[in-house]
């Protein structure tokens, strides 16, 4: 009887033994499980800090707000072009350029030229008794008319004055042939506008393509050659009543 009891005793005594250790390892077990747990965490945690740490010091250190500061230096992605990107300054043009002394001549001797024979073809509108004389001085009014317009603008570019009177000798010949009428009128302006005036304004033209050194100066004498010559050719083909004399 002794002897069951004293078995059942250390039964018991075993199984207390057992399940304290059972305890003990489920506390161990927890504490490596947190352990774990706790050396996990700072890796992502770690990188989540650095990000905060990285922005703040962006932020501090760019109180501005301004991303370019940010940008890398070789990135030119949407940066605008710099100055060798640029187009460079234009160069003097030739309308800088002070025009000589016979380019400045050319021109007011194109002006006087133009405004004396604009003036006897308006007078031959009015004027002449017939009609193919008529229509001849309604072209020399609109051909010299816009050629006067565009020497204007020419000499504005360039700073050049052009006279706005005529010569006492251009004006002597308006005086003359106002006083005219009739067939006398026709032939005498045929003869002294038509044909005389535009041969000496041919060569004056064209001495200014062959000599002139500015190229604007030569691209306008050259530009009206073609009216002038056209208008010596015109008046070479009036009848011989009309033009008088063999029409050279």
């Amino acid at each position: 009887m002794k002897t069951r009891k004293h078995l059942l005793s250390m039964v018991g005594i075993a199984v207390s033994a057992t399940l304290a250790l059972s305890a003990c390892d489920r506390r161990d077990d927890m504490s490596q499980t947190a352990k774990s747990n706790t050396t996990d965490t700072p890796l992502q945690d770690s990188a989540m800090v650095a990000a905060n740490d990285s922005s703040a010091s962006a932020a501090n250190s760019n109180p501005t707000g301004d991303t370019s500061l940010l940008r890398d230096p070789n990135d030119t992605v949407g940066q605008a072009p710099t100055g060798a990107g640029m187009p460079a300054t234009p160069s003097p043009t030739a309308a800088t350029t002070a025009l000589n002394s016979a380019e400045k001549k050319f021109l007011a001797d194109a002006a006087i030229g133009g405004q004396y024979e604009l003036a006897l073809a308006q007078l031959a509108t009015a004027q002449a008794s017939d009609s193919s004389v008529k229509s001849y001085a309604a072209m020399l009014v609109s051909d010299h008319t816009m050629a006067n317009q565009k020497l204007q603008l020419l000499a504005q570019r360039r700073n050049v004055v052009l006279p706005t009177t005529l010569p006492s000798d251009k004006q002597q010949v308006i005086d003359r042939l106002t006083k005219l009428t009739g067939a006398e009128f026709d032939r005498q302006f045929i003869q002294t506008v038509g044909l005389h005036d535009h041969k000496t304004d041919i060569g004056l033209f064209e001495k200014a393509t062959r000599e002139a050194k500015d190229t604007e100066v030569r691209e306008f004498a050259s530009a009206t050659l073609p009216t002038l010559r056209a208008h010596l050719s015109a008046a070479q083909n009036l009848p011989t009543n009309v033009r008088g004399g063999n029409g050279t």
